[in-house]
């Protein structure tokens, strides 16, 4: 049974799927909380040796498998045809990854799993939903891209909360090492035992929730593939017109002409002449358009003509001005001198005007005739002018017109540098913060743990806010505040080593900033790039962020233990100084028109002609003068 739903109800299933679906598969940013218990449960197996700073690899290898699943997962909803069932597969696949993690027993298969594998899934996943939503609330991109990748940031603060609660109910504190971290050892290694536990719980929950998310999101005609599927339709429509018509010529060219004329051929007789007639029709209406072209160029050559012969006698009558008439000329080139003399003052209004040899009233209907078609003309141009504007600025909103035209634009390198430079920050502190906690003199679990939430709930909740205002102000904008913010905490940070309270609100703040920066990227792509490519090349940007990541780790892991994690924060200093440059003097717009060799079919009926420049030719050609 079909159930029938309003394109609102669908629209609203799809955001709130979308949301739940990027709930279940945000485990990226999960990785800043697990990473501890992760390490802690392999160093008590068969990797002795395994450092914090090492398996802190898996961050920037998991975004990187994103980053590369990502433009798979649009081409999957142009090969399902709906995106549910791409969605239902690959959830499926991410949550079992996460099961399977579980049961790896060295920390190199747990990589390739959980990292590599499961990142990937997350990956054909991540778009989707947003693409989706976009589509069905094409004039709220902000509110879609925050609401469902706020539900990505929430999964931190969600299931870091529950896997706190599995692994270490009672609390246990971590124990210093020699290497400089620390984890959970000895007294306190029954946490890391429980870890593989807590990883099939959450996978199984993962699970469960997806396959009924993916569900929720709802069919749009306008998603990709889409036009393409109709146009193959109506090409095979003409083909099977085209056989019918082949075969029945093939029956007519059986049939000699005295078969024809028989009774019992009357029908064969009478589709021949019908198909004849299509013919004659198509040719006639061919013919009807090139008439018209050459009628308008004929015009138009028949007003260039009159523009010089009107100069000639101009000048003609400014050397007669003095009224002085040459009495041997004809009666008629008196008269023509007279009728330009009485026009004179407004001759101006009126360059194309065609003056008749042979009396007064007849040049000035002339005159009149043509003074209303110059009008009209000018009428047309306007009109052509403002469609050509509309054209090109809905142009524009969709955006460039294949990949390929997009990949040539340095706006597009620019806008993945700068995701590059404003999120490194963030980065830093949501896979590391733990560690920096426990540099500053903080290292109760539970404290770092709630400082962990606390970043969870500012990544996640904060997103659908600030995302809002992205469609009531420029991104620009926006961006130039959270650039602000992130210079001031990259400066002060290393002044909360003496209060955790101060610490806390500190690590919220720069949660949220990397938040908003975050969920405002899929917008930024789609307004830069349109929503098609857009969603089709954003896996570029998370190339540029894992390569931030990367930063990150290179950072933590070999210059760390030289500056310390105080003198840090003054590297992404220069990054966000450099971003806030970039984003106010560097131009972030194409002219995506100009690429367009052909107006797309959705706005084809702008250049029709309005019916309010009915052409005066249709009009007789006598004009009557008001008495």
């Amino acid at each position: 049974m079909n159930i029938q739903m309003s394109d609102k109800t669908k629209a609203v299933l799809t955001l709130i799927g979308g949301f739940l679906l990027l709930l279940m598969n945000g485990s990226i940013f999960l990785w800043g909380q697990l990473n501890v218990y992760i390490t802690s449960y392999f160093r008590q197996k068969d990797d002795h040796d395994l450092e914090l700073g090492v398996a802190g690899t898996v961050y920037p290898v998991m975004m990187i498998s994103l980053a590369t699943g990502i433009p798979l997962g649009i081409k999957l909803v142009k090969l399902f045809g709906q995106a549910r069932y791409n969605l239902l597969i690959c959830s499926i696949i991410s949550s079992l990854m996460v099961i399977i993690s579980s049961y790896t027993q060295r920390f190199y298969q747990f990589a390739i799993v959980y990292a590599v594998l499961h990142g990937f899934a997350q990956g054909t996943i991540f778009f989707v939903p947003i693409y989706m939503g976009y589509l069905h609330f094409p004039n709220n991109r902000g509110l879609v891209a925050g609401v469902t990748t706020g539900g990505f940031a929430l999964n931190s603060f969600i299931f870091g909360l529950l896997f706190f609660k599995l692994v270490n109910p009672n609390g246990l504190s971590q124990i210093s090492n020699s290497d400089g971290y620390s984890y959970f050892e000895g007294p306190s290694v029954e946490v890391a035992k429980k870890v593989p536990e807590a990883l099939r719980t959450i996978g199984f929950i993962f699970l469960g929730v997806s396959v009924v998310a993916s569900q929720m999101i709802m069919y749009h005609p306008n998603q990709i593939g889409e036009e393409e599927k109709r146009l193959k339709k109506q090409l095979q429509m003409k083909e099977n017109e085209k056989k019918d018509l082949q075969k029945l010529q093939q029956n007519i060219d059986q049939k000699d002409s005295s078969s024809l004329n028989k009774i019992g051929d009357q029908n064969q007789n009478q589709n021949y002449i019908k198909v004849d007639q299509q013919i004659v029709n198509k040719k006639l209406e061919i013919l009807q358009l090139e008439e018209e072209i050459i009628q308008q160029k004929i015009e138009l050559a028949h007003h260039q003509d009159k523009q010089r012969e009107y100069m000639i006698v101009d000048e003609e009558i400014q050397n007669n001005q003095n009224g002085k008439v040459d009495e041997n000329q004809p009666l008629e080139q008196h008269q023509f001198r007279e009728v330009f003399k009485q026009e004179l003052e407004n001759r101006n209004q009126h360059k194309n005007s065609f003056i008749s040899h042979t009396s007064q009233n007849t040049a000035q209907e002339q005159v009149i005739q043509l003074e209303q078609k110059e009008k009209q003309i000018e009428v047309n141009l306007d009109d052509l002018r403002k469609k050509n504007i509309l054209i090109e600025e809905q142009l524009n909103i969709i955006g460039a017109p294949s990949i390929s035209v997009c990949l040539k634009q340095p706006q597009l390198y620019m806008s993945i540098f700068l995701g590059f430079l404003a999120l490194g920050q963030g980065l830093l502190i949501n896979g590391n913060y733990k560690s920096i906690a426990k540099d500053f003199g903080y290292t109760d679990d539970s404290f770092q743990s709630l400082v962990g939430y606390l970043g969870g709930i500012a990544n996640g909740f904060c997103r659908p806010l600030w995302s809002l205002l992205l469609d009531k102000y420029p991104f620009k904008r926006i961006l130039q505040a959270f650039l602000i913010v992130q210079i001031i905490t990259s400066l002060t940070l290393q002044f909360t080593n003496n209060s955790k309270a101060f610490f806390a609100i500190w690590i919220f703040i720069i949660h949220m900033v990397f938040g908003v920066v975050f969920g405002s990227w899929p917008v930024f792509s789609s307004r830069l790039n349109g929503v098609k490519v857009g969603a089709q090349l954003y896996g570029l940007y998370w190339y540029g962020f894992s390569l931030a990541n990367f930063l990150q780790f290179f950072l933590i892991l070999f210059v760390r233990k030289i500056i310390g994690f105080n003198n840090m924060f003054y590297i992404y200093f220069g990054q966000e100084v450099l971003a806030l440059l970039i984003i106010t003097f560097y131009q972030f717009k194409v002219n995506w028109s100009k690429y367009y060799t052909e107006i797309p079919k959705s706005l084809q009926i702008l250049t029709q002609p309005s019916q309010t420049l009915q052409t005066l030719d249709n009009q007789p050609t006598n004009v009557i003068l008001s008495k």
